[in-house]
């Protein structure tokens, strides 16, 4: 009995320690490859001048492509042409999901990923 009542009060930290690395480590990728394709799309937006809906398409079709949830990608950005030397604004959102295995006393509220971004244009208009 004693091994019962002590497999019951011990089993919560055994799964907290087995599966919390992994979660934590789970949100340390999708973070690092959303920063990754937030600056992607930065630098595309400021060789075009602003960002455009073929670079919001390839971002997010590239996100989907590694199980990225299409429906929930935010990617805003300026979409009006600016001049070389100029601001562009990107900003890249999602949702975070859960961060801890057990979420006992209502701590893990929903945070997003969040990566703003302002890159100078690098655009030149073409003269004929």
């Amino acid at each position: 009995m004693k091994t019962v009542i002590a497999f019951v009060i011990l089993s919560p930290f055994f799964l907290y320690f087995m599966f919390q690395p992994g979660i934590e480590r789970t949100v340390q990728y999708k973070d690092q490859v959303l920063q990754k394709k937030a600056y992607e799309a930065a630098h595309l937006a400021s060789l075009e001048g602003r960002l455009t809906p073929e670079i919001k398409t390839k971002i997010i079709d590239q996100l989907a492509a590694v199980y990225f949830d299409r429906d929930k990608i935010q990617l805003t950005g300026t979409t009006a042409t600016v001049a070389r030397g100029e601001q562009i604004e990107i900003t890249l959102r999602y949702p975070q999901g859960t961060t801890q295995i057990f979420n006992l006393f209502g701590r893990d509220e929903a945070r997003d990923y969040y990566y703003p971004i302002a890159i100078m244009s690098e655009h030149i208009e073409e003269r004929s």
